[in-house]
């Protein structure tokens, strides 16, 4: 009899074994397969929750879920789900109408850097209420006027795409509303600045004084600075900025974790930490404020770098599940808007000899890559211009023949101009790319600079599905805004603010396609593809409820979608309000 049993029992474990990739393959197809529900592990469940589950965003609906210690437990059908049930279980039953998909992931943001510039109170001006450089000087000219002497006046989010003047703003247009106070505002994309007089003249910035390497101080045609600073010149003004409360950073991680929980994300990788930041998000979670899980991303800006990075003793993957250590982030170029990205000839449209910026040499960027893959660090490097992007996968290429690393997963940060040639590289490379979708509507206009072409092959969709290449959906913020559904609707619709124009039609993703990348992709990138992505029993049941049925509704309302509800580990962490 016993022997019976055992026979019963293993049998029994087979099936559900062999039946996992058929139901897996059925589910890829659309078709509707409760996936088994274990005898063991599936009592006294801590919630039941009842709906439209999409426990995969490629697959069709089940019925019902349960969880248990923070991770799904089963998926079935009501009946099957209700011997999960004890006497404690919450039930959380939705009407037809709010459907549940994963939690979202973001593998790109400057969330911290974005959320203290909240609370700095440095002025916005980004669109829509600035819209030329006359509201710019206008917000300037208001902060002036209460401001004490000396005292410095910050600001952030403004783009020369979306002023009535086409042009950067320059230290006259700030002189003029504050010729005493010092003025530093940091475009959109991070990748330049502009200073008024008073600035530049505290920087020591002026017709004689030299570029750093990787940086551009620009100037008139008399030679004379006009405020504009780029990449690594903005450091020359940065680092007189005033310095921030000590308990600014862990405001900010509080901060950032109640805005992304609210719009359905429940994973970010916020780079360029510094240990000041993480010690801000490990503040937060000590606290209990940080219900959002984090990868903490730090910059390495030089060989001197990773070998300070690499003498902590910890890399990639260190923490847990709620805060950890992420990728290493490197920078190859500059940006678009700054037009300093490294590209091939020919070079950006009106200025005959800029072909961009490389902020490495080929040997000490392969120098620093394997010192940190050496040590376990999974690599990030920011490369948009196909040159930048060229040098990038060279290197990974080097790396990878002298370390054989059985699993780097290396990434390419925007990977903006991606040519055919280019993802034939990535895709027989395995690279993974940090994708930009919202780039597409918020900043396309950028990509005509760099002529037809490359603008064609600029953040592409359906040919990186095509290709097999794996990539995330990644904000940026404050580049875009900290919300995905910016980034999910601009995938399939790929729309140009301001005009409508789509950019590059071809490459329209289907809402089923850019969700994977939100979800599936994400957590393959951060190595979480057995935790996270899907509710699977045994993942993390982190899981969001939304307000309409996204995979049947007018792909226009994307953006417009509201999350209900978030859930983290299968614990109510935000609610919206009821108007």
């Amino acid at each position: 009899m016993k022997q019976l049993r055992r026979f019963v029992f293993l049998s029994a474990a087979l099936a559900v074994a062999t039946a996992a990739p058929a139901q897996e393959r059925k589910a890829e197809r659309g078709a509707a397969v409760p996936l088994p529900v274990p005898a063991w592990g599936c009592r006294h469940a801590d919630l039941i929750v009842r709906g439209a589950i999409y426990t995969d965003v490629r697959g069709a609906a089940s019925p019902a879920m349960a969880v248990r210690d923070g991770k799904v437990v089963a998926v079935g059908t009501n009946l099957q789900i209700t011997r999960c049930a004890g006497p404690h279980s919450k039930v959380l039953t939705l009407p037809p109408g709010q459907p549940i998909i994963p939690g979202l992931i973001d593998t790109h943001t400057h969330a911290l850097d974005w959320a203290k510039g909240v609370l700095r109170n440095e002025i916005d001006l980004g669109a829509p209420a600035v819209r030329s450089i006359a509201d710019a000087s206008r917000l300037v000219a208001e902060r002036a006027a209460r401001a004490r002497p000396g005292q410095w006046i910050l600001g952030f989010g403004w783009s020369d795409s979306r002023l009535a003047e086409q042009r950067y703003i320059h230290r006259a247009d700030l002189d003029a509303v504050s010729p005493d106070n010092p003025v530093y505002l940091v475009h959109v994309s991070g990748h330049l600045a502009v200073a008024n007089s008073a600035a530049l003249r505290l920087a020591g910035i002026a017709r004689e004084t030299a570029e750093p390497a990787g940086g551009v101080i620009e100037r008139d045609e008399r030679g004379q600075p006009t405020g504009i600073l780029k990449d690594n010149a903005m450091a020359l003004l940065a680092r007189l900025l005033p310095r921030d409360p000590a308990d600014l950073a862990e405001r900010a991680a509080r901060l950032v974790s109640d805005e992304a929980l609210r719009a359905g994300l429940t994973t970010i990788h916020d780079f360029g930490l510094t240990p000041g930041d993480m010690r801000g998000y490990q503040a937060a979670r000590q606290s209990g404020a940080l219900r959002l899980r984090v990868h903490l991303v730090p910059n390495v800006e030089s060989y001197a770098g990773a070998e300070s990075l690499v003498a902590r003793g910890v890399a990639t993957g260190f923490g847990d599940d709620r805060l950890k250590l992420g990728a290493a982030k490197l920078f190859a170029d500059g940006g678009m808007a700054a037009r300093t990205v490294a590209i091939y000839p020919p070079p950006v449209e009106g200025e005959p000899e800029n072909f961009g910026l490389l902020l490495w040499s080929n040997q000490e960027l392969q120098r620093t890559h394997k010192l940190l893959a050496a040590h376990g660090w999974q690599i990030a490097t920011h490369a948009i211009g196909d040159r930048a992007i060229d040098q990038v996968l060279d290197s990974y290429a080097a790396v990878t023949a002298e370390l054989h690393p059985r699993d780097p997963r290396f990434r390419i940060v925007h990977c903006g101009i991606s040519t055919p040639a280019i993802q034939k590289r990535l895709r027989e490379m395995n690279v993974l790319v940090d994708g930009n979708p919202p780039f597409l509507y918020f900043i396309s206009k950028w990509f005509e600079r760099y002529g037809a072409e490359r603008a064609r092959w600029s953040y592409p969709g359906k040919s990186y599905v095509e290709n097999s290449i794996i990539a995330g959906g990644g904000s940026d913020v404050g580049v875009t805004p900290l919300t995905p559904w910016w980034g999910i609707w601009a995938g399939v619709a790929r729309q140009r603010l301001g005009d409508g124009v789509v950019v590059a039609p071809e490459e329209r993703l289907t809402v089923r396609e850019i969700l994977t990348w939100y979800t599936r992709n994400g957590a393959y990138i951060g190595f979480e593809e057995n935790t996270k992505g899907t509710l699977q029993p045994g993942r993390l049941a982190d899981f969001i409820v939304l307000d309409r049925d996204i995979f049947s509704m007018p792909a226009g309302e994307l953006k417009d979608v509201q999350v209900l509800k978030t859930f983290v580990a299968g614990e109510l962490v935000y609610e919206k309000k009821k108007e």
